[in-house]
């Protein structure tokens, strides 16, 4: 992630909260909670904002992968404003995989943006998820608020752009809430390449290779045969899943 210091403000136009505001005793308001998922529906959208506070992380659900942001509740742009890690379309503009893209504080190519949370929701599932709060304990929201804050207005030069393994959506919003940048959706898709790495040798490169010693023609009609029932036996079960 280039550099993790968070970059200064002109006193001026620090929009951040001062930790003297904050009452005794309600800095960590949702630790660990994790809700159930929510659709953005009228009656729905209501009930789920109610229950967020400053700081959560929220995590939506966009089919073969899910989106991170971290909500600042009411920010410099927006009500219910969220803060994340967006990577950059082809078309010059930030994308956080919804039905629109966002823009962000400045104009710096900052690929950290802030936006509204129901633009960033858009059609998907959503749900708060500080989860990780269980491995990792939590900067109170006061200061989960201000780091986001201070992101959101970082110079491009001040952040490393998007990289779906080493920082993505969900890196960031665990590195502001809980100071360590993890994530689970790479740390399970790297655990099914290796699976799947064990899988394919030892169906299919194994018996090749065994194959291999009575001649070319052999070797290719038992790779070919093993790709075959590889092929059939990885199908089968998003079938029955399905």
């Amino acid at each position: 992630m280039g550099s993790l210091e968070s970059p200064s403000l002109e006193a001026a136009d620090d929009p951040r909260v001062s930790a003297t505001e904050i009452p005794v005793g309600e800095e960590y308001p949702s630790k660990a909670f994790v809700s159930e998922w929510f659709r953005k529906v009228e009656i729905l959208k209501d009930m789920f904002t109610n229950m967020l506070h400053i700081g959560d992380l929220l995590e939506f659900e966009r089919g073969h992968y899910r989106h991170w942001a971290v909500y600042i509740g009411n920010g410099s742009k927006y009500e219910n404003e969220v803060v994340h890690l967006c990577n950059l379309g082809s078309t010059g503009r930030w994308f956080s995989g919804g039905s629109k893209f966002t823009e962000g504080q400045n104009n710096s190519g900052n690929p950290v943006q802030a936006g509204d949370l129901f633009d960033v929701w858009a059609d998907s599932a959503c749900r708060i998820n500080n989860s990780y709060d269980e491995k990792s304990h939590p900067f109170p929201w006061h200061e989960i608020y201000n780091r986001a804050i201070l992101f959101s207005f970082a110079s491009e030069k001040e952040f490393e752009r998007y990289n779906v393994l080493k920082m993505n959506c969900e890196h960031f919003a665990h590195f502001v809430r809980n100071h360590h940048a993890e994530s689970q959706q790479v740390k399970d898709f790297l655990l099914r390449v290796y699976q799947n790495g064990l899988s394919v040798a030892k169906d299919v490169l194994i018996p090749t290779l065994v194959a291999w010693k009575f001649g070319p023609s052999a070797a290719v009609g038992t790779f070919a045969t093993s790709m075959l029932g590889y092929a059939i036996k990885a199908i089968k079960p998003r079938a029955i899943r399905n």
